[in-house]
């Protein structure tokens, strides 16, 4: 935390949103790519698909994403702003997936989505971490709580 205080707040309240929202679309687009790779590869001849398929390339998909994010996240001399805003990612991974294999349960969805956000608000204060994560974690659940409320799909 000795790197927080090398600029000002505002400027953290500002870049968190914007270059999360760059970087939640970049994963995106890095998840349709490995999915249409997938798509390329397995599904080359004109088999027909098998109905298991799209959830097993999507749980293989979130698994390459995580493992990134979690090496990206354990990078050492990234500062406290950079790995707040890359915080983001994650989380919104975790709970998009949440959301899409669980959308016909929309009680579940809320859930294991609220715990899911109280264990890693459990870490960062059990941690001690910087404010910048706490308003990371809670501007993506609260983004991804007002969609689902409203219907919205990503």
């Amino acid at each position: 935390m000795s790197n927080e205080g090398k600029h000002s707040p505002i400027i953290a309240l500002i870049f968190i949103p914007l270059v999360g929202f760059i970087l939640l679309n970049i994963t995106f687009l890095v998840a349709a790519v490995i999915r249409l790779g997938f798509d390329r590869v397995f599904l080359a001849s004109n088999i027909e698909r098998a109905p298991w398929m799209p959830r097993f390339f999507h749980i293989f998909t979130a698994l390459i994403l995580f493992l990134l994010s979690y090496l990206i996240i354990r990078i050492k001399n990234m500062r406290p702003l950079f790995k707040a805003t890359y915080t983001m990612v994650p989380t919104a991974l975790l709970l998009v997936y949440i959301g899409m294999f669980l959308y016909n349960w929309p009680i579940a969805v809320y859930i294991i989505s609220g715990l899911i956000i109280a264990s890693i608000l459990f870490y960062l204060y059990r941690t001690k971490r910087s404010w910048m994560y706490y308003y990371a974690v809670g501007l993506v659940s609260a983004t991804l709580l007002y969609m689902q409320i409203n219907g919205m799909d990503i």
